[in-house]
């Protein structure tokens, strides 16, 4: 202990009364600095006001041997000090608490018989004022309610009736100042603003939240401004907080399809040919025909086929985050392709087709169709049709048919999360994002990686190959989850992608990239980038890779190819059970099991044109028949809200009975070829149908 204090004595004086000597001594190979958190890291928010600094120590070469320490120093004097050990592998950096009170720290080398070496020095006074400030609306509303799409992270959206909160926090150093308050306006009417009391008392983290009261003036597009104040009124820190205010939203159905164009105020972040970076306007980004399609369900789930996202669909989900299943991807990489080839790639459409085929109120079906292309635009032929399908109940299907060359091998399914631009995946995205339920009852949870661990631990994996229906969750606050199942898909996952690191932390939790969705001219990248702050980004969790389902139906024959040319393809057809719902566990295995099996049917008063399930599309097929139709089930074991798809129907309202017992109408939705109906049927049931006359029914 005396040997030490003499040492910092004896460095204290070097630095004291021979500074320039000290500087002299200090080595190029070694460097100090303060690190105030690396931005893709926890803590977030108003939450890194007042965080801890550490220092980030670093040698350039692998350090000699000897006694390595950091000392603080305060207004000259030695004051506190540790050791230092650096990795015996690069990169050869060390992280540690700087030490409180002291305004510069040396980092030293000893070595038997010679003098303390200064090696490199740091000033460390810390800032005065640390603040930051939060806006958001309540009650909180699915952006895309509101006609937008994945807006940036951090603006404030509000709509119609809305309350605006503001959420400040606020650390003064050094002194206090117990007559500062914060003063809110908006920028386009300043003279309207809002004055609150916000006393700092000096070393103390000050936060308070209020409602927003001075008048909203008009205009879709504005600015919140935040001011910190002195008593005085002189100006201590500021921000402004980006607001996209939308008055009128159009009225939507509660269930259905519509052909929207969704509003992003943000430039579309673009890559030249030569590395440089610049954007383009949203709007007229491509060709003026092209729409988004929204896919509107009665529990709240909103499910996107966006310009921005180059037509992919995705659940877009209450708190500004999606969710994806992915798409047709050549995987085997064919000759001259550039980057990927998947349909990610077609920022301008080229290829991509997005229709509504139906939307009543029984059944949606959207059809998108696509070619996937590589970085330039090429092309081989392949075509892919996906279809999908949705019912009242929230949930419906996925088909994917493919007709492609056979030299080709492809990807049909993968896990992905898409955030806004300015948002870091350890901030918004959900700890726990997937569970697997098997069907004989056992359950997987993954977790993403603690970002404090030196090395993410191993993902969980079944113990054996069996279907699974899987919830994937789209940020820690959303109440639904997405969901998948395909009964024939009987492995997990074969790649769980791992985090992404950088200066030796952990920044992501999995695979991260800028390139989709939005921004154009960036290829595949492996490691994070500034264009977080420019663009949407997503973040892929597990894939199949070239693990599909057994097909539904497959096909080789001599077919014309995308570009009309007549060679042998091959055809194949796969489908999903897919949602967004809240539903428990088992009701989630209930919805498994119904899909993987067709109940045994009987059918009277009608013709059954397929006695088996129509998988894709969760339905039975009828035809023709009397005005009462008798279908007889055995579920194996359970069939949920059925639906029947008829040809040739009798003319007529149905009415439903179960084993006898009327359903209520609003149990049931015709639309005059598909009916679909909420019940659980767990046995052996009857279901009759009625047809009766429009006039009758208008009587009762």
């Amino acid at each position: 202990m005396i040997r030490t204090l003499a040492r910092l004595l004896a460095l204290s004086l070097i630095l004291g009364s021979n500074g320039e000597r000290a500087r002299g001594q200090e080595s190029a190979a070694f460097s100090i600095a303060v690190d105030q958190g690396h931005p893709w890291r926890p803590p977030f928010g108003l939450d890194r006001v007042g965080t801890p600094r550490e220092l980030a120590i670093q040698a350039r070469d692998q350090p000699p041997p000897g006694d390595y320490r950091i000392v603080g120093f305060s207004e000259g004097r030695a004051s506190s000090q540790a050791g230092v050990v650096f990795p015996p592998h690069p990169p050869y950096r060390v992280r540690m608490p700087l030490f409180k009170g002291c305004d510069e720290v040396v980092l030293t080398r000893s070595a038997p018989g010679a003098k303390d070496q200064p090696l490199a020095r740091l000033k460390t006074t810390p800032p005065a004022l640390e603040a930051d400030a939060v806006a958001a609306a309540d009650p909180v509303v699915n952006p895309v309610d509101l006609g937008t799409i994945l807006v940036p992270h951090g603006w404030l959206l509000t709509g119609p009736g809305a309350n605006v909160t503001v959420e400040a926090a606020a650390l003064a150093r050094t002194r206090g100042h117990e007559g500062a308050h914060l003063k809110l306006f908006y920028k386009s009417s300043p003279q309207a603003s809002m004055v609150e009391p916000f006393p700092l008392a000096a070393g103390m983290i000050h936060r308070a939240r209020f409602i927003l009261s001075c008048p909203t003036p008009r205009g879709d597009r504005d600015a919140l401004a935040v001011r910190l104040e002195d008593a005085d009124s002189s100006l201590l820190w500021a921000r402004e907080i980006p607001v996209m205010r939308v008055s009128h939203p159009p009225a939507r159905p509660s269930f259905g399809a519509t052909y929207e164009r969704l509003r992003y105020d943000a430039p579309i972040s673009v890559r030249r040919s030569n590395g440089e970076f610049t954007s383009i306007p949203y709007e007229g980004a491509w060709k003026p025909e092209t729409r988004d399609v929204v896919v509107w369900l009665p529990n709240g789930g909103r499910f996107v086929f966006w310009r921005g996202s180059s037509d992919i669909p995705f659940w877009a989900g209450r708190h500004n985050t999606g969710a994806c299943y992915e798409w047709a991807e050549i995987i085997s990489q064919p000759a001259g392709a550039v980057d990927c080839v998947e349909p990610l790639m077609d920022k301008e459409l080229r290829y991509s087709r997005v229709q509504i085929v139906e939307s009543t109120p029984a059944r949606v079906h959207v059809r998108w169709s696509y070619q996937s292309t590589d970085f330039d635009y090429k092309v081989w032929g392949d075509l892919a049709v996906e279809d999908y399908y949705f019912y009242p109940d929230g949930l419906g299907a996925r088909v994917v048919t493919l007709v492609a060359d056979p030299a080709n091998d492809y990807e049909l399914a993968e896990f992905i999360l898409l955030t806004p631009q300015g948002a870091y995946p350890f901030d918004v995205l959900p700890r726990a994002p997937i569970d697997a339920l098997f069907l004989d009852g056992a359950r997987l949870t993954y977790t993403f990686p603690d970002p404090s661990l030196k090395s993410p631990p191993s993902p969980p994996r079944p113990a054996k190959n069996q279907a699974a229906i899987y919830r994937l969750r789209l940020s820690p606050g959303e109440e639904h989850a997405a969901v998948s199942f395909a009964p024939r898909l009987m492995r997990f996952p074969k790649v769980v992608f791992g985090p992404f690191w950088d200066q030796g932390l952990m920044v992501t939790p999995c695979y991260w990239g800028s390139h989709w969705p939005l921004a154009r001219g960036n290829s595949t990248g492996n490691a994070i980038d500034d264009r977080v702050a420019l663009t949407p980004c997503h973040s892929s969790i597990m894939s199949w890779a070239n693990d599909r389902p057994e097909p539904l139906f497959s096909l080789d024959a001599t077919l014309p190819d995308a570009q009309g040319r007549m060679r042998p393809m091959k055809v194949g057809r796969w489908a999903w059970l897919i949602g967004m719902t809240s539903a428990p566990d088992d009701l989630l295995l209930d919805w498994a099991r119904s899909y993987a099996a067709a109940p045994r049917l009987e059918v009277h008063g009608a013709t059954a044109l397929n006695k088996q399930k129509a998988l894709e599309r969760r339905a039975i097929e009828l035809k023709g028949g009397g005005r009462d139709v008798e279908l007889v089930l055995e579920p194996a074991p359970v069939w949920m809200n059925p639906v029947v798809e008829w040809t040739d129907a009798p003319p007529g309202e149905p009415r439903i009975e179960i084993d006898g017992q009327a359903l209520d109408r609003s149990r049931y939705a015709w639309d005059g070829r598909v009916l679909w109906i909420e019940a659980r049927l767990d046995r052996r049931t009857s279901l009759r149908i009625h047809f009766v006359s429009t006039a009758s029914a208008q009587g009762r």
